[in-house]
């Protein structure tokens, strides 16, 4: 590669009319060092040292410090270091060989377990460039390069050695490396108020709706004193089930006429469009049917965790075969069944007749599912509440995804 290409698209102002980064074998900037060695299943679990875990690597550019266990102390094994640099040597595909984790605590007797090996840099790097270069798509793609195996990949540590990797002056290091350590802790604010967000929502689901074999919740909103009931669903609410039109009839599908959900996207939980459309025809010569807004829609079948999972529709649509619409009447309010359902998620898969991964749920027993009742009005009130919950929520998912965005992002674009 010419050195006046080596150069990225994206740098920091004042290095723009600077000097190009350099290319240099990491076997020249610094050694190698291996795991742990000579040790058995039974040396494991207790003793007073710790080894840095493979899923602690394999997870994470900067080596969680928590993500250790414990081991034996050992003279004969190799401590890590502040600034050491852990690579897993393999894994089920060549996209995930070769993944690399910066260590930054100063501790004593750590070591690194067995299935990586250790690359102790000899020159100055700043350790936040050296983490966030070598997960870079430029870097991740010579790794897969290297990747040899069949139903195995592994990496040969001479041949990690021999990899070149672009290097900027350590000036140029320190900024970019205190741009992605910035950036990495945005990251992991908002992943830690996602999750207690959803933690909170979590545990007013416990509280807001009775716990079973009670009639009253543990939490309410005041001004509401009476009992709650357990009613039938299917005596608030209609249950329907929609079809597909054939789908070798052209005419069926276009044009693109009504919105038509099949049972995968009741992932989305809260639907305001739909992956597929199917026309007037479509519907006419189908068992599908309009559901109207607002009514909440359970996954009879599906993939994986689909079956059991309800979402709700912000605008009127069709259906497959798959999903259940629950057409509440004016004494059921949407939002509060919706909530409902979600907090008896295991439940519904447990009440699901037969045991295949796309069967289970029927209209049926939909519709004998039992629910906790109460007035419209406290309905309304907790239904509401969890709406806004759930705003929050996706307020701060969306938050993160864009600052991944822009991580990967500029992950592309800062590294040769």
């Amino acid at each position: 590669m010419e050195q006046t290409k080596l150069v990225p698209k994206r740098r920091f102002k004042e290095f723009q009319n600077t000097s190009a980064w350099e290319q240099r074998k990491l076997g020249e900037m610094g050694d190698t060092f291996t795991g742990l060695s000579g040790k058995t299943k039974e040396d494991f679990g207790h003793g007073d040292a710790k080894f840095v875990t493979y899923i602690n690597v394999f997870s994470n550019p900067i080596s969680d410090p928590y993500g250790t266990e414990s081991v034996e102390i050992d003279s004969k094994q190799k401590e890590v270091k502040y600034g050491d640099v852990f690579f897993t040597t393999s894994s089920e595909t060549p996209e995930e060989v070769g993944m690399s984790s910066v260590w930054l605590e100063n501790t004593e007797n750590v070591y690194l377990n067995s299935f990586c090996f250790g690359y102790r840099p000899t020159v100055e790097f700043d350790p936040y460039y050296l983490a966030f270069m070598l997960r870079s798509p430029v870097v991740r793609k010579k790794f897969m390069f290297l990747a040899q195996g069949i139903s195995r990949y592994n990496i040969s540590k001479n041949k990690v050695m021999d990899m070149l990797v672009s290097v900027p002056t350590l000036e140029e290091q320190k900024k970019v490396g205190a741009f992605y350590k910035e950036l990495e802790n945005l990251i992991t604010l908002h992943q830690r108020k996602l999750e207690k967000m959803k933690a909170l929502k979590s545990a007013y689901l416990s509280e807001m709706f009775p716990a079973e074999g009670e009639r009253v919740p543990k939490r309410r909103f005041a001004g509401f004193t009476q009992a709650w009931e357990h009613r039938r669903l299917g005596d608030h609410a209609e249950i329907l089930t929609g079809g597909t039109p054939n789908t070798s009839i052209l005419e069926y599908w276009e044009p693109k006429e009504i919105p038509w959900m099949s049972s995968g996207e009741v992932n989305k939980r809260r639907i305001d469009e739909t992956d597929n459309m199917i026309s007037e025809e479509g519907l006419n010569n189908s068992s599908t049917r309009w559901v109207k807004e607002h009514s909440v829609l359970i996954a009879l079948a599906g993939q994986g965790k689909t079956r059991g999972t309800v979402a709700i529709n912000n605008i009127p649509l069709t259906t497959n075969q798959s999903i259940a619409a629950i057409v509440p009447d004016k004494t059921l309010h949407y939002e509060f069944i919706f909530q409902n359902l979600i907090k008896r998620y295991d439940e519904l898969r447990v009440i699901s007749s037969g045991d295949g991964t796309r069967g289970g749920l029927n209209k049926q027993i939909v519709s004998d599912v039992v629910i906790p009742y109460t007035s419209i009005e406290e309905q309304e009130k907790i239904g509401t509440f969890f709406l806004k919950l759930d705003n929050l929520i996706t307020l701060h998912q969306r938050k993160l995804e864009k600052l991944q965005y822009i991580k990967k992002a500029y992950l592309n674009e800062m590294f040769v």
